[in-house]
């Protein structure tokens, strides 16, 4: 993290916080003096060490499993952090499943698995974290890349993660008269664990790299540098908007290198 951002005395939750950009988020959190608590479905070892890390760095942090993807599991979640807390200042909506197929072959299951965990759970965990939010909270949503272009291997998750951006609008809207603010961070593709483990990645990594001004693939802790400031009050007047970190990959000339245009030399002083 490379803004110190004051968080003292907030209250944060992660879904997916446990691993990932999701760890990254609650690690930054956590340095900025939140109280995070890290989401998890599975992985409770990663959860563990997420949580033990931000505390050996002098942060406040614990776990709670759920699956967003589970009305009722959400419901319990939102209940135990009112009744250890009594609210919630920053929800971050990180939690994701995908499938790799394309389109025309997805099953019916594969996508309500996407939309139960893309889509209602944020919108739920949204709903249940409302209740809980004092004026001045701030809601982050997750989404990608993949809301505005088709790519092979996103079929399944780029339609659900535009609906994201869409309920980010809708929630923003419905949650001002809160005080609340709803927001999205989108990513273009990222040096990760997820996106290392898709097919092909070092064909797509050496596409997206040639085709980005700035020459090289983002990472998340600038992911979770941008849901940093998207939940501080460095960003009050910021609400219902998608912002996109991509190294100026969507502002490139489509499908051309951008390599091989004419590069500038720093001007001598």
């Amino acid at each position: 993290m490379s803004i110190a951002y004051d968080f003292t005395e907030k209250v944060a939750l992660v879904t997916g916080g446990g691993h990932g950009v999701g760890a990254y988020i609650a690690a930054d959190l956590g340095a900025s003096g939140a109280h995070v608590v890290v989401n998890y479905c599975r992985d409770t070892a990663r959860a563990q060490a997420t949580c033990k890390q931000i505390i050996a760095d002098g942060g406040s942090a614990e776990r709670i499993r759920a699956n967003v993807s589970h009305p009722q599991a959400v419901t319990d979640m939102f209940e135990a952090v009112r009744e250890r807390h009594g609210r919630l200042d920053i929800l971050v909506n990180n939690a994701a499943t995908g499938v790799v197929t394309a389109m025309g072959t997805v099953k019916d299951k594969q996508m309500n698995r996407v939309i139960g965990t893309n889509l209602l759970g944020p919108l739920r965990c949204s709903q249940e974290a409302a209740r809980l939010m004092p004026p001045g909270s701030a809601i982050v949503n997750l989404s990608s890349f993949g809301a505005m272009f088709a790519l092979p291997w996103y079929s399944a998750v780029g339609p659900i993660k535009a609906a994201v951006e869409s309920l980010t609008r809708y929630l923003a809207v419905d949650f001002s008269e809160l005080g609340i603010r709803v927001n999205a961070a989108s990513m273009g593709p990222i040096d990760s664990e997820a996106v290392r483990g898709l097919p092909g990645f070092d064909q797509l990594a050496s596409a997206v790299i040639a085709c980005t001004p700035l020459g090289r693939l983002g990472g998340p802790a600038e992911i979770a540098n941008l849901v940093m400031f998207l939940a501080s009050p460095e960003a009050s007047w910021i609400n219902g908007q998608t912002v996109l970190a991509d190294g100026g990959l969507t502002i490139a000339a489509p499908g051309i290198p951008f390599h091989l245009q004419p590069r500038q030399q720093p001007v001598q002083p």
